[in-house]
């Protein structure tokens, strides 16, 4: 018995050393700044604080998911999009939150885009999961990042999602938002 309880502590410290030696390289790859220099989660760094909320007993679960091809003008392909509706519960305070998106069914080249249904539900997902997130559990999290380490994306070639000026509701081909136009960059 004593020797399954040292091969079992071995291998959890062997665990936590794992974990903490990639702590550092994992908190980079967990947020990213904005052209606007505002810290942002990674979809890394939003499932690493949902899996913290449910192993402090309030996991989310997904109670509507829904991806519709929605075609706004039927003749002009740039016009068709998918169209995601996630809802998510906190199951210990009963909370529920919706997240949308959309995302392009031709790519910027006209090419049809096979991910672009799972890019429309991952990213409603992301957003109805954002919503659950405490402010003061965002604000601790952010600020255990080393700032000098996190991606910035000022200087990106090209229009970035988030340089925009619509906001986080702005729909994108490509690199073009077609919300404005391009008319409102940062």
């Amino acid at each position: 018995m004593s020797i399954e309880k040292s091969e079992f502590s071995i291998m959890d410290s062997m665990d936590e050393q794992q974990i903490a030696g990639l702590s550092e390289e994992l908190k980079k790859k967990m947020a990213y700044k904005t052209s606007q220099g505002k810290m942002e989660l990674t979809f890394i760094g939003l499932k690493a604080i949902t899996l913290k909320m449910s192993q402090k007993e309030q996991p989310l679960e997904t109670i509507h998911s829904e991806v519709n091809l929605e075609k706004d003008d039927p003749k002009d392909t740039t016009m068709w999009f998918w169209r995601a509706h996630i809802k998510v519960r906190n199951q210990k305070t009963g909370l529920e939150t919706e997240g949308l998106s959309e995302c392009p069914y031709f790519d910027e080249k006209g090419i049809y885009d096979p991910f672009g249904q799972r890019k429309a539900h991952s990213k409603a997902e992301r957003n109805a999961w954002r919503k659950q997130i405490p402010e003061l559990e965002l604000l601790t999290f952010m600020e255990s990042l080393n700032k000098e380490e996190v991606k910035d994306l000022k200087g990106t070639a090209g229009v970035l999602i988030g340089a925009c000026k619509c906001g986080p509701g702005a729909t994108f081909k490509g690199k073009k938002c077609i919300t404005c136009g391009g008319k409102n960059l940062s």
